[in-house]
């Protein structure tokens, strides 16, 4: 991938004799003479094209692909991706926005459709493996003939790498987003939180929300984020007055009455007083509360006297084509019929502004802001869909930094490449469809499709997995696969029904996660295997630690088939009773040399935290996993450090948690020529674990000592952390 890796790609890619060559192999033939290709740097190019008229939509074809093993991201909604897979051009779906293909066993190309100027760009494919890009204004006053940026190609051997590079490339050069590096991250993502929606779905009132933080608080794990979701809004018709479903507007930006006057108790008289009773009674650090892009679900009502003075007016729907070849959610069913109330763009920044100030008075300290990708059917008129999400989004990113004078927003419903190729402040969104708790063969397909997801969206915001029930179950699958994702924790249990032995394998003492550091990804050897529904594929997903990396292994074999459709059946695979079994390694952590040290030999500790082995192995060895359907495992892989000739370390962790090595700050040393002091720096209480060959002298912790369990057939070290500190250092000495 040109300077982007190891080695300079002198050659760029381009069209040869009808072919498009990368590295000197054809990836795609019959390449039409309308195709351009632009280069831009180390080895990646643009590929436009030229049209004979002008359109607000155009469909080009960019060649024959096949004989490649893909996985394409795609949205089989207009506010969620999932993964495909496959080997030629008529495996991929309409609305893809990124493609990566693996050549000839060599090296990975990754395709992404992107913006150029007002169009926005998606792949499709046809039954004759042709593969083609679609280009689409959303304004049929938006026109054009010939398109130079459309499509972005680069190649690379290290696919990690390959989209990361790229993405910061994209950053630079088109200037409309922010990659994640370059954001600043909202505060909740490191605390655990408590969203109401699956908990009471519209019908949250304040009484629900104290008998649920009383439970969490009784079970010794309160949360210290609470998110309010949908179901506070002032909207006509209101949540009482329309069991029927009907289309309903914001109408003031102030709480209903479920939250005000004689129903709040003795919690006060307004949302204010709520927000303030319940975060001095329970410790909470943050309050965040739910809004639409549009306001609500149906936008703003027009003829609201509050509303008036943002100018809205009904604007009609028009969905793309590439949507409707796929599931088009019923909740456009209205809003396809009735139109949004969309306030005017020019006063958009004047609503959230004025919005988000009055939450902020009521002590709300950020907003889940759902429903987003709907701005792309409302774009005629206001220069199509990227321009109308551009000045919505950024005024939603100002006024939030502005308002709360942080940057907590979690966007959501929001996976289109028209927001992720115009975020320059948003750092946290949805990564996936909901949990839905009643759905039993979406369990899977909804961790799966997000650690798929991460690979593109993780690059821009960090990847938010969702709530789940931790009483549920699914809930140790769904627990395990939150520790390794890299993003916020957050359940939406019922008041009373908890599994708090779920929840403390995630949560430390004073509320806050052991976040790993990355978004979770797919290993590389499952980037392009099925793991829903190919009936003998696990799922490996992996991230690192500050001195350490973590693989979750995941059997999501007969979970349904993608898409998730409600109602949908199991697809048993042959023999579906008997565990699946695969292969690992330490090395499935792609990147673990950023944490091993410069004198690493290769040489792992791999602790297993569900069934709690410890073994030690070279990074390249492998070993098997089976698991039965719905199970799981995580290994803490820690490389093992070389302190003198004859002493071998390596910190694991808190054992009894799924991200074991999260808790690892620090390790240092001090050798002597009578004795060698490792001194690990740790966050957390419960029973740490390290590998060591030989048994320590001793074992002292604040300059406390401390008595340890020593295990001289796998080398485990045991201690119990005890206490309240948010930081402690242990010294073992040799």
């Amino acid at each position: 991938m040109g300077s982007n890796e190891d080695v300079m790609i002198s050659v760029k890619p381009g069209v040869t004799g009808g072919s498009f060559m990368v590295r000197g192999t054809a990836v795609l033939t019959n390449v039409p003479a309308n195709i351009t290709v632009t280069p831009v740097n180390d080895g990646s190019v643009f590929v436009g094209a030229n049209a004979t008229s002008s359109s607000s939509r155009h469909v080009f074809n960019l060649g024959t692909l096949q004989v490649h093993r893909l996985v394409c991201l795609f949205r089989f909604k207009i506010w969620w991706m999932i993964p495909c897979f496959g080997t030629s051009g008529g495996d991929i779906p309409a609305e893809t926005q990124m493609l990566l293909l693996e050549v000839e066993n060599k090296f990975y190309v990754l395709i992404l459709p992107v913006l150029d100027g007002q169009f926005r760009t998606s792949l499709q494919g046809t039954p004759d493996n042709e593969l083609e890009f679609c280009i689409e204004s959303g304004d049929p006053d938006v026109q054009t003939t010939k398109i130079k940026e459309p499509v972005f190609v680069n190649s690379g051997n290290n696919p990690f790498k390959l989209i990361r590079n790229s993405i910061k490339i994209l950053e630079k050069h088109k200037g409309t987003f922010k990659h994640i590096d370059n954001k600043q991250k909202p505060e909740h993502i490191d605390w655990f939180g408590w969203n109401t929606w699956d908990a009471f779905y519209c019908n949250v009132d304040p009484e629900g929300i104290k008998d649920g933080l009383e439970s969490f608080s009784k079970g010794g794990c309160p949360p210290k984020l609470l998110t309010i979701d949908e179901g506070w809004q002032n909207i006509f018709p209101s949540y009482e007055e329309n069991p029927t479903g009907e289309l309903s507007r914001l109408i003031n930006l102030e709480e209903n009455t479920k939250f005000k006057g004689s129903k709040l108790d003795k919690s006060g008289k307004n949302l204010r007083d709520f927000i303030k009773t319940i975060k001095q009674k329970y410790g909470l650090k943050y309050v965040y509360i739910w809004h639409a892009m549009a306001g609500y679900w149906g936008g703003v009502l027009p003829e609201s006297e509050v509303m008036k003075k943002y100018n809205p007016k009904i604007q009609p729907v028009v969905q793309s084509p590439g949507n409707l070849t796929h599931v088009v959610c019923s909740t456009l069913d209205n809003i396809q019929e009735k139109g949004i109330g969309l306030i005017d763009p020019s006063k958009i920044r004047d609503f959230y502004h004025d919005f988000h100030s009055y939450q902020a008075s009521c002590g709300v300290d950020g907003v889940k802001v759902d429903v987003q990708s709907v701005l792309e059917l409302l774009g005629a008129g206001y220069g199509g869909r990227v321009s109308l999400t551009k000045s919505y989004l950024g005024a939603l990113e100002d006024s939030v930094t502005e308002t709360f004078k942080s940057n907590n927003l979690i966007c959501s419903m929001s996976l289109n490449t028209d927001f992720l190729y115009s975020t320059k402040k948003a750092a946290a969104a949805r990564a996936t469809e909901d949990f839905m708790p009643n759905e039993p063969t979406f369990q899977t397909l909804h961790v799966a499709a997000a650690a798929f997801n991460s690979l593109l969206i993780g690059e821009i915001i960090v990847p938010d997995w969702d709530m789940f029930y931790s009483d549920h179950i699914t809930a140790e699958f769904h627990g395990a696969a939150r520790a390794l994702s890299g993003s916020a924790v957050y359940v939406s249990d019922k008041p009373g029904s908890h599994d708090f032995d779920i929840i403390k394998k995630l949560v430390k003492h004073d509320g806050s996660i052991l976040r790993a550091r990355y978004a979770g990804r797919p290993t590389r050897d499952c980037l392009f295997n099925d793991p829903v529904t190919d009936g003998k594929s696990l799922l490996k997903i992996w991230n690192l630690n500050k001195l350490s990396g973590v693989i979750g292994v995941f059997n999501c074999q007969r979970a349904g088939i993608w898409p998730p459709i409600k109602g949908s059946i199991y697809m048993p695979a042959p023999g579906s009773g008997i565990p699946i079994s695969g292969i690992a390694s330490a090395g499935d952590v792609d990147a673990l040399e950023e944490v091993a040290g410069e004198n690493w030999r290769g040489h792992c500790a791999v602790y297993a935290c569900l069934s709690g082995s410890l073994k030690t192995m070279l990074k390249d060895a492998k070993f098997q996993v089976a698991l039965e359907h719905l199970k799981c495992e995580v290994f803490t892989v820690s490389p093992i450090w070389a302190f003198s000739e004859d002493l071998r370390f390596a910190p694991i962790g808190l054992l009894d948690m799924y991200n074991s090595g999260g808790a690892v700050e620090a390790m240092d040393s001090e050798n002597k020529s009578s004795e060698c002091k490792i001194k690990v720096r740790i966050r957390g209480c419960g029973r740490f674990g390290a590998y060591s060959n030989k048994r320590p002298k001793c074992c002292s912790m604040n300059e406390k000592d401390e008595e340890f369990i020593y295990n001289p057939i796998d080398g485990l070290v045991t201690v119990k952390v005890e206490g309240e500190y948010s930081s402690r250092e242990m010294v073992f000495v040799y």
